[in-house]
């Protein structure tokens, strides 16, 4: 049996473009809830600081998360991110298996 895949991504915006971040964030979460596969997919801000989120994500197995890849939607993400307008300063992703 395939576990789930668990994914813990940290990102921090360049300082002054908080809201960019977070728009291009939000613009994500109702495609990625709706794909075959997807279980969770939480956006967080930081209280103590507006320019730090955290995504926690778990999809079905590796397949998903594969497919969630290579979706229209994350792709626009990423060539946004590649067009050198990117308002990421950092980010960190951590994966993990559920233990099911």
């Amino acid at each position: 049996m395939n576990a789930a895949v668990v994914l813990e991504v940290h990102m921090e915006s360049i300082p002054g473009r908080e809201q960019e971040l977070e728009n291009e964030l939000q613009a994500l979460l109702a495609p990625t809830r709706e794909e075959p596969g997807c279980i969770a997919y939480e956006l967080h801000r930081d209280p103590e600081d507006s320019g730090k989120f955290l995504f926690y994500e778990k999809f079905k197995d590796q397949a998903a998360l594969s497919n969630h890849l290579d979706t229209p939607h994350f792709k626009k993400f990423v060539a946004y991110r590649a067009q050198g307008i990117d308002p990421i300063a950092t980010v960190t992703v951590k994966k993990w298996a559920a233990i099911d």
